[in-house]
């Protein structure tokens, strides 16, 4: 039998006969699909709990309640009876904010004075604390539109010059991409595919790792005729094709399951997706060969997988970064599919703008690789690791 298929063969029985490889490949795969497909399948987060500060009990701050509590992003959840209880609740994490309604509101806003309306939101929950601050905005600036287009039509004034008076410039707005505002297609498009690029570097190493920690590297030379080559094919090809296919289950939840919007390129995604397991497997193997134990090579590669994430640009713009960050984040394979992903789903650019993207997963795919090739072939007729742990 040809050394490459006698050593994909012995994969695949492996892989079934390790609980370690069947969690990695099969089952956290799977389980991160559902998770993640369930905990953001509302999109948009809502009945954000808020508490209300009444101090003046009047029908006008009754009114400005209960139109607080009708926006969709907040749920009115507590009243306490002072500014400093309702403090408390948000370093609790009770509430995300509070709003404090002075005394006197209803009677100094009839006599034509200013008013202030107190918030305090935790900005360090950026989403909850930017969908508070949005909601009580919108919602103070409707009253006060309200009020001012009142005063002008008790003095004569039309409704629509009051319009026109209170607001003589509007702000029309059109949003290019994601215009439902949905966390979802956002966060789920980086969480999922960081997930699924991790476990394609854990699957790799673990499958690598296993032989090398046990001594086997000199019976997988046996086995291969003494071809790194055939060693390499036999054992990751198998998790390639099975990859592969967890790739396109993934995506098919997000854009068939999930609904989300997809008008680009399909092969461009496809292409990509099958680089960047192959650039995974790639760096899988050059972090083998500077490790000097299987429990190092594994550290190395779980790091390098949830670094990616804050170099992707879904966290922080990349080109918010300093230059050295941005640099580095060429590095990361999912750094570029998750642009070629946006490109191709949300922003529904050409396929001519990914191929930037493809050309340098395909260099991440070819240097690792390149770059380790003599010491993975020292290491493998060694038999084993420097240390064995």
């Amino acid at each position: 039998m040809n050394p490459f298929l006698r050593i994909a063969k012995r994969e695949i029985a492996l892989l079934f006969n390790s609980k370690s490889s069947i969690a990695l490949a099969i089952l956290l795969p799977f389980i991160s699909i559902l998770f993640f497909n369930t905990l953001l399948s509302e999109g948009v987060a809502r009945d954000l709990p808020v508490a209300v500060v009444d101090l003046d009990h009047t029908a006008t701050s009754r009114n400005v309640i209960a139109q607080l509590d009708a926006a969709p992003e907040i749920k009115i959840g507590f009243y306490p009876i002072n500014q400093q209880k309702g403090e408390e609740l948000i370093r609790l994490g009770k509430a995300y904010g509070v709003i404090t309604i002075p005394q006197n509101f209803e009677a100094d806003l009839k006599s034509g004075k200013q008013v202030n309306i107190i918030n305090q939101y935790n900005s360090n929950l950026l989403l909850a604390g930017g969908l508070e601050y949005k909601a009580f905005r919108k919602v103070i600036g409707t009253i006060s539109a309200g009020i001012n287009i009142e005063k002008q039509r008790k003095k004569g004034v039309s409704l629509q010059q009051a319009l026109i008076n209170y607001q003589p410039i509007v702000a029309e707005n059109h949003v290019l991409s994601n215009p439902y505002t949905n966390y979802s297609y956002y966060l789920n498009t980086g969480f999922l595919t960081m997930f699924f690029q991790l476990f394609v570097m854990l699957t790799t190493i673990y499958c690598f790792g296993a032989d090398l920690k046990y001594s086997k590297g000199n019976k997988l030379l046996i086995i291969a005729n003494g071809s790194l080559l055939a060693i390499i094919l036999g054992k990751v090809l198998p998790y390639t094709i099975w990859f592969l296919l967890v790739g396109i289950i993934t995506l098919l939840s997000m854009y068939v399951w999930q609904d989300f919007p997809f008008s680009g390129s399909k092969i461009m995604v496809l292409v990509g997706l099958l680089l960047l397991i192959l650039a995974n497997q790639s760096l899988a193997l050059f972090f083998i060969s500077v490790s000097s134990s299987f429990r190092e090579a594994l550290t190395i590669g779980s790091g390098f997988g949830a670094v990616s994430l804050s170099f992707s640009g879904i966290t922080f713009p990349i080109f918010g970064m300093p230059i050295l960050l941005q640099w580095l984040s060429q590095i990361f394979p999912f750094t570029h599919f998750f642009e070629l992903l946006l490109d191709q789903s949300q922003r529904g650019f050409p396929a001519f703008y990914s191929v930037r993207s493809i050309v340098i997963l395909v260099i991440l795919c070819i240097v690792p690789i390149t770059l380790s090739w003599f010491k993975l072939k020292r290491l493998f007729l060694k038999g084993k690791f420097h240390h064995n742990i």
